[in-house]
């Protein structure tokens, strides 16, 4: 696979580099299915095992709806039937809710991030009680106005220091974690440690960038004076509150979106892939030496379709099998039908037969969101969830929806 991504990496890109009529789009689609659209403006999915069933289950914010819900895996035979669902709380204006272990026990809780007049972060805590679950909502005190919260994960700052790990964007965001008592349930007595400025949070990432054992924090950035691809370095306990030097990787003024960190050509290290709304194109950036205070980086570009106007994400999966990793792109198509949701074949670009984009969900007025790989009809291969927050009727969106793969039926 090595020699495969090298000679794409060598050969093929300055053919990338160039317009080329083969940036099209294939008119094939992959089956859709809804897992929830009762409410509006589904903005984003997170996973995890909630109920210990060994299935992947999803936790999602409905900004326009102000609800953060939990949709169970209904097993194989069900997939694609809509999900059994739990409203875990009341949140306005909620733009990301994440699955969290607070208190070591199970089951797990969600913490939501609200932006718009509401910003706060809310704590949703499962009480089951046989086949029915009670969810209590709290707001972390420390959080109530500070800024509007976007994007929030749980992060290891280092052995046996669990924390919460949130930014947000506007003139007074930042990037920051949370320190959680001995007692989680005492929100009031959470703390908040501001490491760095940013201007709207797209994506957080964690990932040993300096390779010196412990996690830093590789984000994308999309306004403001730090607008790019950029990762914070954690330096270590005695450090950990104080800023976190800010290093570069890319798209420096650039509208920035969703990226991802992926081995793309399998050589042991692992790059960003961003796509940016100021020259809508696709990005690799390269990390050329490793060292423990800086990096320097190979930025290579290639072009997306032409009509794609607003890429949000961009993520790397072997979609057909063929251990080769392919790109899924989405976009947000504005008001104008397009295929908002395609991928291409790695294996195409490695030996240069071509550069199609092919389609995975049709033409039609779509918001799509951040795209995730998982195996939800547990056939071996990996499907595509994601949300879509602006198509349908009185543009309340599909909701939370995923894409069977069919590459290889």
């Amino acid at each position: 696979m090595k020699s495969l991504y090298l000679l794409f990496l060598h050969s093929f890109l300055p053919f990338l580099l160039s317009p080329d009529p083969s940036l099209v789009l294939s008119p094939t689609h992959w089956p859709r299915h809804t897992i929830d659209d009762s409410s509006s403006g589904a903005d984003g999915v997170k996973l995890a095992d909630w109920n210990e069933d060994g299935l992947p289950d999803i936790v999602t914010g409905w900004e326009e709806g102000g609800l953060a819900k939990v949709y169970l895996h209904p097993g194989k035979e069900h997939v694609r039937d809509k999900w059994e669902q739990m409203t875990v709380g009341k949140t306005p204006s909620v733009e990301d809710a994440v699955f969290v272990d607070l208190d070591g026990e199970s089951p797990l809780e969600v913490l939501s991030c609200t932006e718009g007049k509401e910003r706060k972060l809310y704590t949703h805590w499962a009480n089951p009680r046989g086949k029915e679950v009670e969810w209590r909502q709290q707001s972390v005190a420390v959080a109530d106005g500070l800024m509007q919260w976007m994007y929030a994960i749980p992060f290891s700052l280092g052995p046996n220091k669990s924390v919460i790990v949130a930014a947000g964007k506007g003139k007074e965001a930042a990037i920051g974690w949370l320190e959680i008592p001995a007692n989680p349930r005492a929100v009031e007595a959470w703390k908040w440690h501001p490491i760095g400025q940013v201007g709207w949070i797209m994506s957080i990432i964690p990932a040993d960038m300096d390779r010196d054992g412990d996690l830093d924090l590789l984000i994308s950035d999309r306004r403001g004076p730090l607008q790019a691809c950029r990762w914070l370095e954690n330096r270590g306990p005695d450090r950990w509150e104080e800023p976190w030097p800010n290093h570069w990787i890319g798209a420096k003024g650039k509208e920035v979106m969703f990226i991802d960190w992926v081995d793309w050509d399998g050589d042991g290290i692992r790059e960003v892939l961003a796509v940016d709304w100021t020259d809508t194109q696709i990005s690799i950036f390269k990390p050329n030496k490793v060292q423990q205070q800086a990096q320097s980086w190979t930025t290579t570009h290639f072009p997306i379709p032409p009509d794609m106007e607003r890429p949000k994400s961009i993520v790397a999966g072997d979609l057909n099998g063929d251990n080769v990793l392919d790109l899924i792109l989405s976009s947000n198509t504005g008001s104008v039908p397009l295929d908002g949701l395609v991928w291409l074949n790695g294996k195409d670009l490695a030996s240069g037969t071509g550069a199609t984009f092919q389609s995975i969900s049709g033409n039609h007025i779509a918001k799509y969101d951040k795209v995730e790989l998982v195996d939800l009809d547990q056939d071996g291969d990996l499907d595509i969830l994601i949300c879509e927050e602006n198509y349908g009727t009185n543009s309340e969106g599909l909701g939370v929806i995923w894409y069977e793969n069919q590459l290889k039926k």
